[in-house]
């Protein structure tokens, strides 16, 4: 008997070991992922503030490509300081949400219409049943998860590909899915992808790795919602699905006309369930 607990004592151990260790990897990626993309943006600026400064450029269509490339890197680095301090109110559980109704086709054809912009040469299509699931939620909170799954699978399709958006509910929950066309995630980062500092590889479009800490943010809206988000590889890309709870309510049929433009509704295949991954 005591050889018996000693081996399951050594076996917690070693389980509570990986674990550190673990952690420690982690948090060694996420310091070295912020230091180079603080950095990174940091010297831009610093560049060309000195060229604007030092009058090397005078001409004011230069002039003003100089400053918008300022404005671009400012906001992307403001964008890094607002994940970094909506990780660390999740990590510390002081996140405070505002729940009310919110017909969840509306929430997702507005984020769609927000995100054509930066489509491109990608077609971005919304899928939505005709009654659609009304969720508690804090709108401004999923409108945040639905951005960052759109604009990470606007960022890994390539010119010309296709990405969707669908809705829908069943059983006790309602969900919305994006799928991309980026080649899809290696089986053995599937299980990273919402680790804060994760950066994924060349498995995706080449020259761009998802992750950061937008995605383990995500992760965290959700589950503060009492729901989760799930990641597949499927077909040609992989589907992100986030699930949240849901009492079975639904809003009245929505036309597709008006402001939303190309945005589609049509009925979705029940469950819209993740495939297993496909590689």
């Amino acid at each position: 008997e005591l050889a018996k607990e000693l081996a399951i004592t050594s076996e917690r151990l070693k389980e509570a070991r990986r674990q550190t260790e673990a952690t420690e990897r982690t948090r060694r990626e996420l310091i070295g992922w912020i230091s180079h993309d603080l950095r990174t943006p940091l010297a831009g600026i610093r560049a060309l503030a000195e060229a604007l400064e030092d009058g090397v450029v005078d001409d004011p269509e230069t002039v003003a490509r100089y400053h918008r490339s300022i404005h671009l890197e400012t906001e992307r680095l403001g964008g890094l300081v607002d994940g970094l301090f909506e990780l660390s109110r999740i990590q510390a559980g002081t996140l405070h949400l505002e729940p009310e109704p919110v017909p969840l086709d509306e929430l997702v054809r507005e984020v769609a219409d927000a995100s054509r912009p930066a489509a491109g040469l990608i077609e971005l299509t919304v899928f939505a049943s005709p009654a659609a699931p009304v969720v508690e939620l804090s709108a401004q909170e999923i409108v945040r998860v639905l951005r960052n799954l759109v604009d990470n699978a606007l960022r890994h399709t390539p010119a010309g590909g296709q990405v969707i958006m669908a809705v829908g509910g069943s059983a006790q929950e309602a969900w919305v899915s994006v799928s991309d066309g980026c080649g899809g995630i290696p089986v053995a980062d599937l299980e990273r992808v919402f680790e804060p500092g994760w950066r994924g590889d060349s498995a995706r479009t080449p020259g761009a790795a998802r992750g950061g800490i937008g995605l383990a943010v995500a992760r965290g809206l959700v589950e503060a919602h009492g729901g989760r988000i799930e990641v597949a590889n499927v077909g040609a890309g992989c589907r992100f699905v986030v699930r949240l709870p849901w009492s079975g309510a639904t809003a009245a049929p929505q036309p597709t006309s008006g402001r939303l433009g190309a945005v589609e509704s049509v009925p979705v295949p029940p469950g819209g369930e993740v495939s297993s991954p496909a590689r």
